[in-house]
């Protein structure tokens, strides 16, 4: 009889799942969720630091170990895309995760002090937030938790939820668009958006400038999705360039080339110098609610906990 062929090293990790996470099993877990991430196999190399080929072994070593395929990939990121299967073992992932965050705050709260990582999304404008004062909310960060390391970024509107969606930011300042299903919203406080033009521009010259005017200029505007209370105003502007961050956006209205609608605690230092003019404010306003956001899951943590309180006292 001939000798039984033990299985190779390959063949070894690419047997089921018996109930147990091993090290080998977080490991492609991981890969698999950089890769979702990401977006695709090339795009996961960075944060991967490892070689494209290697990271799809390791997703091939995945769905051998699951018995199921989770992702159609190909070499470009346009074509990657999740099957069914695939997108429930990305939200299982996500929960785990979330599982894993509240054992580390679990453990935080066993220790004397706060430890680990709070990663903290904010507005690109949010020195100019006469609601939000940050530095003072950092410094009793600091002082209440000595321990605790900051993680802070700014970013656009549109970007803010989708780093806590994707697991890159723990909590955010962001607009209230739309609840998104699994996070939490805490309402902060609300601003005033009008329409601006710089004062050497076409209609910042002219004081009664009427509406089809004012309208055919091009309009510094983000390239996503506006709040559905603003939407009407935007859809008036044929003509517009994008500028998705708020200091671009006001940049480009300075310039004298462009309209466009800006906070107004943002521009009224502009607008007492002279630099920019409100356009008919009566017509072209919305409000903008802001909240502060961070998954559902996360809301027991010690540091998110902590991190509203502070908001609370320093806001």
């Amino acid at each position: 009889m001939a000798p039984t062929k033990q299985p190779g090293p390959r063949q070894a990790s690419k047997q089921s799942f018996s109930g147990r996470l091993s090290d080998m099993d977080l490991r492609l877990l991981r890969v698999f969720r950089e890769v979702v991430q990401a977006g695709g196999l090339a795009a996961a190399e960075v944060a991967l630091n490892i070689s494209r080929s290697t990271i799809s072994v390791h997703l091939s070593d995945l769905e051998t170990r699951l018995g199921m395929r989770l992702c159609i990939r190909s070499r470009g990121r346009a074509d990657f895309k999740l099957t069914p299967e695939g997108e429930a073992l990305y939200q299982a992932i996500e929960e785990l995760d979330g599982h894993l965050a509240s054992f580390r705050s679990q453990v935080n709260a066993i220790q004397s002090q706060l430890t680990g990582k709070l990663r903290i999304v904010l507005p690109d404008d949010m020195l100019a937030m006469p609601q939000l004062d940050m530095p003072t909310t950092i410094a009793q960060l600091r002082d209440r938790a000595p321990k605790l390391q900051l993680d802070i970024k700014l970013a656009a509107p549109h970007e803010l939820e989708l780093e806590i969606l994707g697991g890159r930011a723990d909590v955010g300042i962001n607009p209230l668009h739309s609840r998104r299903p699994g996070l939490s919203y805490h309402p902060l406080f609300s601003h005033q958006s009008l329409l601006y033009a710089s004062a050497n521009h076409l209609c910042g010259g002219q004081a009664d400038a009427d509406e089809e005017l004012i309208t055919q200029q091009e309009l510094a505007a983000p390239d996503h999705a506006v709040l559905s209370g603003a939407a009407h105003l935007y859809r008036l502007f044929p003509h517009k360039s994008i500028a998705n961050h708020m200091a671009a956006r006001l940049a480009m209205i300075l310039s004298g080339r462009f309209i466009g609608f800006l906070p107004a605690y943002l521009a009224e230092a502009y607008v007492e110098r002279g630099q920019l003019v409100a356009l008919h404010p009566e017509r072209f306003r919305y409000q903008i609610q802001n909240a502060l956001t961070f998954r559902s899951s996360a809301a027991e943590q010690p540091a998110v906990r902590l991190f509203l309180e502070v908001l609370a006292v320093s806001g």
